[in-house]
């Protein structure tokens, strides 16, 4: 791994994490709006991830 894209990857793992959260609050949501916000967010978070791969392997 080069030193450059440590810091990149870092903000990745963060991102996942963020990903994780918005399942989690997908999973406790009470209304609409909380449900459909953690949707989005663990989507937005499984795309940046699929993108970061793409732009580092190719």
């Amino acid at each position: 791994m080069k030193n450059d894209l440590l810091g990149y990857w870092v903000i990745v793992g963060l991102l996942i994490l963020l990903g994780c959260v918005g399942i989690l609050v997908s999973a406790k949501a009470t209304d609409t709006a909380m449900e459909v916000f953690g949707l989005v967010l663990a989507a937005f978070a499984v795309f940046f991830s699929y993108f970061a791969i793409h732009r580092t392997h190719r």
